[in-house]
């Protein structure tokens, strides 16, 4: 069925005059209508939103775009509706004030199947809804979908002004005392430590407590472990030169501190008593200090002046149940900035992901996210789009695992299988019997009675020989 313009036209005035908010996304994702309902609820001008392309992600308050890319990113259901799949889902508007207003929506779209992209019709509920999301192993519907979009949402609203913090989402403990650690060391001016083995996100967190300063300084990074010694050295003596890092707030990253070598420890340690430097020092590690300076290979003196707040962020294999939300949040930043729209992660491949050990920590998530974002057949990641390194880790997951042998138990089980199937075939004459397992007859007997073969009885059996 067609419209004529004038029909469309008075459609468009008929939703207007509607107290319902309802939008209308084309087959880009782009907003081509917008009532009055709904623009009053967005606080945005209707007109302005015309154009603007909604893509499924949780935009940062420094993400391009501005205002209404922000607006329009609250918008988006989830990339199934544009697959021709109705469904509900929670959309969100961010008011001046800080405060998130959130709405369920029914999302119908305008064409079905899967070949092509479909635009849909928007139509929200009239009053804000709790923060409340359905559980993301519920059933495949619109709502499960957006619980991970919505927790990586929340997050990113609590954590605003840190800056790169997004590799710190999770609720396993450790990750929650490094979060208060991060915030209260972006508040402050005090030297860092922070531990974890490679991929865990140190330079993030490092990133995020230079940048949740909020001020004008530099962030300088040196590497212990791609600079040799005269490197390093001329390196810090240049910056003291040109007073590089003399700025408010300006900060010196050590990556792999404890690689660093002995002569450069005094250097270093000399420029932190330098009071007119300004500088901060935050220091990445795979391994303690304390470890080092057992070893002998770092300064006690450094180590303290280092380790004033120390940071330790655990593999990603000791907090897996943070995985979805780390995922999730990868994914979005992906549907952020590029044409293709993934809406999150079926359970069963959650599933998958969950039993590899991932030896890379957060950098191979990272990598493997993008290529199953580039691969995947639908408009979410099931166990046929992952890489076959992990489905072959779910799958030695799943085998059935060899069970512990107990050395004394089993030649006991096979002594008691060989005796009584030797008996059976002596038809119980006890000594035809020992001599098929070429045994004394007294000796058999004492293991017929040790291995509960047979009853001990009361008349005694003759002895057999000294040794037997």
């Amino acid at each position: 069925m067609s419209f004529t313009n004038d029909a469309a036209a008075e459609l468009a005035r008929f939703l207007d005059s509607g107290a319902t908010p309802i939008y209308v996304l084309d087959e880009d994702r782009r907003i081509v209508f917008c009532n009055a309902a709904c623009a009053a609820w967005l606080g945005v001008p209707a007109d302005a939103l015309i154009g603007q392309k909604c893509n499924y992600h949780t935009p940062a308050d420094d993400a391009p775009g501005g205002e209404l890319a922000a607006v329009a990113a609250g918008l988006c259901p989830p990339p199934l509706a544009f697959a021709g799949k109705s469904l509900s889902a929670n959309v969100t508007c961010r008011r001046p004030n800080g405060r998130v207003s959130q709405r369920s929506g029914q999302f119908v779209p305008l064409a079905h199947g899967e070949d092509e992209s479909s635009p849909v019709v928007a139509i929200l509920e009239r009053a804000d809804c709790p923060a409340e999301v359905a559980k993301a192993d519920g059933p495949l519907d619109g709502s499960s979908l957006s619980a991970l979009h919505d927790a990586v949402r929340r997050y990113r609203q609590q954590q605003s002004r840190q800056a790169s913090a997004d590799r710190l989402i999770g609720n396993h403990p450790k990750m929650l005392r490094a979060r208060a650690q991060v915030q209260l060391a972006a508040r402050g001016e005090t030297h860092v430590t922070i531990v974890g083995p490679q991929g865990t996100g140190k330079e993030h967190a490092a990133k995020a407590i230079h940048y949740g300063q909020g001020g004008p300084g530099l962030l300088v990074p040196i590497d212990c472990a791609l600079m040799d010694t005269n490197l390093l050295r001329s390196t810090l003596r240049t910056l003291v030169s040109r007073r590089t890092l003399r700025p408010a707030q300006s900060t010196l990253l050590v990556e792999h501190a404890e690689r660093m070598p002995v002569e450069v420890q005094g250097d270093l340690l000399s420029m932190l008593g330098d009071a007119s430097l300004g500088m901060r020092v935050i220091a990445l590690c795979e391994s303690p200090l304390d470890a080092a300076v057992a070893e002998g290979v770092f300064s006690a003196s450094l180590a303290c002046t280092l380790g004033t707040l120390v940071i330790e962020l655990p593999p990603l294999a000791e907090r897996i149940d943070d995985l979805p939300l780390l995922a999730q949040t990868m994914l979005e930043d992906l549907n952020a900035t590029h044409s293709r729209q993934i809406a999150g992660f079926s359970a069963e491949a959650l599933d998958q992901l969950a039993a590899y050990p991932w030896p890379g920590n957060l950098d191979e998530l990272q990598v493997l996210v993008r290529e199953m974002h580039e691969k995947a057949a639908g408009p979410r990641i099931v166990p046929r789009d992952l890489p076959r390194t992990i489905q072959w880790g779910a799958e030695a997951a799943s085998a059935p695992r060899e069970e512990t042998i107990v050395l004394e138990e089993f030649l006991a089980r096979v002594e008691r299988e060989l005796i009584a199937r030797a008996m059976r075939k002596a038809k119980g004459n006890k000594s035809r019997a020992a001599k098929m397992l070429g045994l004394t007859r007294p000796r058999l007997y004492r293991r017929l009675v040790q291995l509960g073969l047979e009853p001990a009885a009361e008349t005694k059996e003759p002895k057999g020989r000294a040794g037997e």
